[in-house]
């Protein structure tokens, strides 16, 4: 059965993506008017950068079948196989502060959580501060990186992997639980469905920020509700300290409030936050 299962992935080649149908999709769209695709990339999100400070307009989009020097946070390496997962990036120019960044963070985890349920019908969790989990595994990652000239954005990049039609069992080497759609499912999707789903729901999410900042209150409780560790003992590490207690909710600056053992509350902004699961509480995301 092994054999079989190994023939399988080996016989069928991924079928490239197809930029045009995002194009079509998306013509009316802010993500739909500058859309490149490459076959190989080293990472989308140091191609966006380098695009937007040469002027490149916002909306604009970079997805890669392939990246060569995939990025995660805290400058690790982020491995996905070849046309098989979605890897892209997007630009923004928000007209926001610096401190009020993590709202893009939010609605975009948002957007790729629903996108996920409306194309397999899985039910994606958030696990603070950037990645997209189900079944107690990693199933895709978010990778946010500005440029801030004397207190403006200047822009955000907003970089996404999305482990779709992948098998994640098939490699030895990773280092943490890693799942996928296929893997969830046992079904192909199409990524470009995927991804237009995420980006029309990027867009008005993006847009009613802007028209009114007051529905930041409801992506606040939406991620709160869709949060993987909420009401959770995890263990959060900075690098400096090691911190155990429970995850009690994120606030509107993005930070997460951690009650320890000892009733004291704790703040914070960054850091790996680490969660032990039983087998009943798995199944149960």
């Amino acid at each position: 059965m092994e054999k079989k299962i190994l023939k399988k992935e080996v016989v069928k080649n991924p079928e490239p993506f197809n930029p045009d149908i995002l194009t079509r999709a998306l013509k009316s769209y802010l993500f739909g008017n500058n859309v490149i695709f490459r076959d190989t990339i080293g990472s989308t999100n140091v191609f966006l950068k380098r695009l937007a400070q040469e002027g490149a307009s916002e909306g604009t989009v970079v997805i890669a079948d392939e990246q060569s020097a995939g990025l995660g946070r805290l400058g690790r390496e982020w491995f996905s196989k070849k046309g098989e997962n979605l890897l892209f990036s997007v630009l923004l120019r928000p007209q926001l502060p610096p401190g009020k960044l993590f709202v893009l963070t939010m609605i975009f985890a948002l957007a790729g959580i629903d996108a996920v349920q409306d194309i397999s019908g899985l039910n994606a969790m958030i696990k603070w501060p950037n990645d997209l989990y189900i079944g107690g595994k990693k199933l895709g990652g978010i990778l946010a990186e500005v440029s801030v000239e004397r207190g403006v954005v200047q822009y955000l990049v907003l970089g996404m992997g999305l482990n779709v039609n992948w098998n994640p069992s098939m490699e030895g080497t990773l280092l943490y639980p890693t799942s996928s759609i296929f893997a969830e499912s046992r079904k192909k999707v199409s990524r470009e469905d995927i991804l237009v789903n995420l980006l029309k729901r990027l867009e008005v999410s993006y847009l009613e920020l802007g028209q009114d900042m007051a529905c930041i209150e409801g992506f606040y409780r939406k991620w709160n509700e869709k949060s993987f560790i909420l009401g959770k003992t995890v263990v959060v590490e900075t690098g400096r300290e090691r911190i155990r207690g429970e995850a009690a909710g994120i606030d509107r600056d993005g930070a997460l409030t951690l009650i320890t053992a000892d009733g004291v509350e704790r703040k914070f902004l960054c850091g790996d936050v680490s969660v032990n699961m039983t087998l009943s509480e798995q199944r149960n995301f």
